[in-house]
């Protein structure tokens, strides 16, 4: 069984709950991965992605400190099956003398390659089940721009969720987002 490496093409929430969607394509094909994680996953994602260095070390960046610190360096990540709509992940470390495979939670594996900057592969047995074309990705976001117009939320539940999104950046003293929140907060309050 082989594996493909692969990029993170886009993060976006998703249509329920506090959640994200990551979609992983292929780097040498279009077929992708759709894979669910929590806000926290997805936001440390984004930042890393972003180059954003946090005031004081988070949850992954720790990890890494601890790991570097007695020379283990996670050489790559592979998800590697799909099992009743779970994803399994494993990351693989070296020491210089041991290499072990770990199980991880997709989304704390893909956190874990992009802090080491190293890839992340998925099995060409996973692509093959669930994965689909690229171009669904962009045919998907029409519809979903006509579904948001019919189901859109009442002003007050949006401005509830963007105040819970506010407290979020401050408290990880992210001030250029919370400053936006804080914008949009306003200009919805006025709206009303």
């Amino acid at each position: 069984m082989g594996k493909k490496k692969m990029f993170i093409k886009k993060i976006e929430p998703a249509l329920t709950g506090s959640f994200f969607n990551v979609f992983l394509q292929e780097e040498d094909g279009d077929r992708v991965l759709n894979i669910t994680v929590g806000e926290f996953e997805a936001q440390r994602m984004s930042i890393e992605i972003d180059g954003i260095a946090p005031v004081r070390p988070l949850t992954y960046d720790l990890f890494c400190n601890v790991l570097r610190e007695y020379n283990i360096e996670v050489e790559e990540v592979c998800i590697d099956r799909f099992y009743e709509g779970i994803y399994y992940a494993n990351i693989v470390c070296f020491d210089g003398i041991n290499r072990k495979v770990i199980d991880a939670r997709t989304s704390d594996a893909i956190n874990m390659a992009l802090k080491y900057k190293t890839s992340i592969f998925a099995n060409e047995e996973i692509l093959e089940q669930v994965g689909f074309s690229a171009n669904e990705i962009e045919k998907d976001e029409i519809v979903l721009d006509e579904i948001s117009i019919i189901i859109e939320k009442p002003v007050a539940n949006l401005i509830k969720d963007l105040e819970s999104l506010l407290e979020v950046a401050i408290e990880k003293e992210d001030y250029d987002i919370a400053a936006k929140l804080r914008d949009e907060i306003k200009l919805l309050k006025n709206e009303k």
